[in-house]
Parts: C-alpha cells; sequence; structure tokens
C-alpha cells in the first residue's frame, strides 16, 4: 500500500478513491480471523488495534489524544488521526497534553455526544470534519469515507460478545456499552451509505450460523 506521511491533513481526501477500505475493532470475531488476512488491503484502524494485531500497514483513527500518542510512537511511519479536542470522558487527556508527534493529524468534529448523538441530527456540517459518534469507530468510518472509499468492510465492530468475549485476545478491555454501539452503528453505516459508500460487516465465519460459536448482543442472539 505504501503509506506516506502527508503535509497536511486535507491531503488524505479522496486519496484512497474508488478502493474498498477495512475498517478494523477491537471485536472478539477477529480471533477468528487468520494472522496476515488485512495484508496488502487498505486498513483503518481504531484505537491501538493496528499496533496490537501487528499489521503491516494502517491509518489509525481514535477519539483519544492518549491513544494517538501511542500508536505515534509505536509507528511513527504511520498516519494517526484524531480530533482536535481530546473526545475521552473526563481523562487526563487535557489541553497540555496535546500530542506533538509529526505522524498525527487533527481534524475538526461535531461535539462528543455519547448516547445522546443522532446520526441524521448531530452530523458535522464541515466538509472537513470527521464524525464523532459514541465510538471511535464511527470517527473511523467516516475517515474512511474521506479517504475516498467506494465500500467500507468492517471487521470486529460485533457490539457483542462471542463465546463470551468482547474483544479480540490480548486487548485492552474497556467500557462496552453494546446497547448504544449497536443503535449508532446502524445510523452511521445507514449515513454513510446515504454519502455515496456500501458499507458491510466480516462474517468470519462460513455462514450466520457462525460454525457452532455463540453471540449475543442486546437484541440478538445466536447459538
Amino acid at each position: 500500500m505504501g503509506l506516506v506521511l502527508p503535509s497536511c491533513r486535507e491531503a488524505f481526501r479522496d486519496c484512497r478513491k474508488g478502493e474498498t477500505i477495512w475498517v478494523v475493532g477491537s471485536g472478539s470475531s477477529l480471533d477468528h480471523v487468520g494472522a496476515g488476512f488485512f495484508d496488502g488491503k487498505t486498513v483503518v484502524c481504531v484505537n491501538r488495534v493496528g499496533i496490537t494485531l501487528g499489521i503491516d500497514e494502517f491509518f489509525s483513527v481514535t477519539h483519544y489524544h492518549r491513544d494517538a500518542m501511542i500508536v505515534a510512537s509505536f509507528r511513527p511511519d504511520l498516519p494517526v488521526i484524531t480530533p482536535e479536542d481530546d473526545l475521552g470522558a473526563g481523562t487526563w487527556e487535557a489541553a497540555d497534553h496535546r500530542p506533538t508527534e509529526p505522524s498525527i493529524y487533527f481534524f475538526p468534529t461535531n461535539p462528543q455526544l455519547f448516547g445522546a448523538f443522532d446520526a441524521e441530527r448531530d452530523w458535522p456540517t464541515d466538509p472537513e470534519a470527521l464524525v464523532a459518534g459514541p465510538t471511535s469507530l464511527h470517527m473511523a468510518m467516516c475517515f474512511a469515507q474521506y479517504l475516498g472509499a467506494a465500500s467500507i468492510v468492517l471487521a470486529g465492530a460485533d457490539c457483542g460478545t462471542f463465546d463470551g468475549a468482547s474483544n479480540f485476545a490480548g486487548y485492552a478491555i474497556g467500557d462496552n456499552p453494546f446497547t448504544v454501539w449497536e443503535q449508532s452503528l446502524a445510523q452511521v453505516a445507514a449515513e454513510i451509505r446515504r454519502r455515496g459508500t456500501a458499507v458491510h460487516s466480516l462474517n468470519p465465519f462460513a455462514s450466520l450460523a457462525l460454525e457452532g460459536h455463540s453471540f449475543q448482543s442486546p437484541t440478538v442472539r445466536i447459538n
């Protein structure tokens, strides 16, 4: 793929126009995706996912300035996308901790509304802004569209648990407000489709029967 650090954030617009872009979250369905699966693909990873999975080349998108700094320190050769203002909920990432790494690019966003977010109402009107939904995944999807994606394929965007696990092995488990995520993911996907980009999700199993594995979300239970 040959990622190159651009001189300004605007240089990202349509630089992958017409491509299929994989947006990778931290869900435990990734435990069923083989190592190297994302090699050679255009990949946008959420928070620390790219460095944890050891993906060779990827864009990172995170709401959190702390995660932006961590990813940039591990992979200074790769671009990290983060909001102008940290969108954590009362964490230490205040103005005096604003990252300075040259591989970090700051984008404007709408205000962080968490569970009160409504995609149709709250989507930013600034064409250079990325959407701030309840999770960094939504900003990553918006950034993939900013890159020019014809199609977005979500991986690890589970909004639930596989075999009781919420995150893939080795990833730090945080808050998982699945009810909010499940509702808002559908809204964000619908808005991105309305703006011209297809959105699908990777099922790592042979069928929706999940080969005997169990999945549970706030509204769905399989096996």
